[in-house]
């Protein structure tokens, strides 16, 4: 296996990981993928594998991103709730 295949395996494994700690739940810091120095130009027979782990990693992305809006809003609603758990009517518009 040469150096471009062995980084592109290790960038897979990490979005395997990546994914499986978004499907349990037990998320983790994500470490970014750093190339190691000195791959030299890629290979062509490679293309279509990047453009696989591009795509992943924007699906990834995209899905971190809706995660993160739905849980600021969960908690701007959690907040609300909270703050207001002991208010009471002041009066009560009998008119209406």
């Amino acid at each position: 296996m040469n150096a471009w295949e062995q980084a592109l395996t290790r960038m897979e494994d990490d979005l395997d990981a990546h994914e499986l700690t978004l499907r349990t739940g037990d998320v983790r810091d994500v470490m970014p993928f750093v190339a190691p120095e000195g791959l030299g130009p890629m290979p062509t027979h490679l293309a279509d594998r990047v453009q696989s782990l591009i795509h992943r990693t924007r699906l990834l992305a995209t899905f971190v991103q809706y995660e993160l809006v739905a849980t600021d809003a969960d908690l701007r609603f959690e907040r609300r709730e909270v703050k207001h758990a002991g208010a009471q009517a002041l009066y009560l518009d009998r008119a209406v």
